[in-house]
């Protein structure tokens, strides 16, 4: 048998070797790319964003347009100046942590959790002023009402949604859609000021002097629960095998009624009376304080002297039955949105 050379056993050792080295190589690839797409997968997906109202809050906005469009009619009436400052409540911030199972490619299950926080916070108040010519002397009389309002509405919810996944290299879109058990807080502070004054002067008489103050604070704190739904669409880009920033676009309902909880008020009135021959012979202080507990309700209350019906809203021992109140039930307010959000997910292999 013919023997092969020495070149010849070198070149079939360095074509064998690159086969060895083809065939290693080639496996490993078929590997990592089994690893990478081995299921299941866990990430950890924390995010916030920003939400647009879709109505201002529900019943909340309803007393906010109505205050201010009581405030406008009391500025048009005779003797008054008014002003009012109080926007609607056009967004809410959230904050969200969520574990996402990726059970196959395009299917995934989330669980979650958040924090919710809608403020609204407003002043208005109104001058009333008279003067006058009697028999007597002249006279003059001025009132003064002013008002700061701050609500807060947080809520923090438990989510489940499901994940519908169509990965491109290194983009996933995706969308989701689940539902939610929210722990809601419902928070009011509420601090008003009023004064009286009169004062008349007369050349036969002797000249008085009557001035009122009345400081009331208030504080509501509620609490209830509620089931919601939420669901969006957002686009993935992963940064590494274990590492990926998102946006996504959002919508959220979830409606709050029955609310329960207690109203705290106090009220400080001062009343001091001068005369002329005797000057400050009069200056009292008293103070009250009262608490309720029972639930937040949404009514309407009649004005006579402007001839309309605007919202109020409250917490009160029992269920409103003023024979100017009209359309009473369970206050409603509501923490629905459309939004965006940023996210980053951490992610591996189980």
């Amino acid at each position: 048998m013919r023997s092969i050379s020495r070149p010849a056993r070198g070149r079939i050792f360095i074509l064998c070797l690159s086969a060895v080295v083809f065939f290693a190589a080639m496996g490993r690839a078929a590997q990592d790319q089994q690893a990478e797409k081995a299921w299941p997968t866990v990430g950890f997906k924390l995010s916030g964003g920003l939400g647009l109202t879709w109505n201002g809050g529900g019943d909340l906005e309803k007393y906010r347009a109505g205050t201010v469009d009581l405030y406008k009619a009391i500025g048009g009436s005779e003797g008054f100046t008014a002003h009012q400052n109080w926007t609607r409540m056009g967004t809410i911030p959230n904050f969200e942590f969520d574990v996402i199972f990726r059970l196959s490619e395009h299917w995934g299950v989330g669980l979650g959790t958040g924090y919710l926080k809608a403020s609204s916070r407003g002043d208005y108040g109104s001058v009333w002023e008279q003067a006058g010519t009697e028999s007597w002397g002249t006279f003059t009389q001025s009132a003064t009402t002013s008002v700061a309002e701050d609500y807060q509405v947080t809520a923090i919810p438990i989510r489940l949604s499901l994940y519908l996944m169509f990965p491109a290299g290194r983009w996933t879109f995706y969308g989701f859609a689940g539902t939610g058990f929210y722990l809601g807080k419902f928070s009011h502070s509420t601090t008003s000021d009023f004064s009286y004054a009169y004062a008349d002067s007369s050349s036969t008489l002797l000249d008085e002097k009557q001035e009122i103050t009345d400081n009331e604070v208030w504080s509501e704190s509620a609490t209830k629960n509620a089931f919601g739904f939420h669901g969006g669409v957002g686009l993935e880009f992963k940064l590494a095998p274990f590492l990926s920033l998102g946006l996504e676009a959002y919508g959220r309902y979830v409606n709050f009624s029955g609310w329960e909880g207690e109203l705290n008020a106090t009220s400080t009135i001062r009343e001091k009376q001068w005369r002329e021959d005797r000057g400050w012979y009069y200056d009292q202080t008293s103070t009250d304080a009262y608490s309720v507990k029972g639930r937040l309700w949404h009514y309407e209350f009649q004005v006579s002297d402007l001839g309309a019906y605007y919202p109020q809203m409250g917490i009160w021992g029992y269920t409103p039955d003023e024979s100017t109140f009209r359309n009473v039930r369970d206050a409603a307010i509501n923490l629905n949105a459309f939004g965006l959000a940023a996210s980053i997910k951490i992610f591996f292999n189980l």
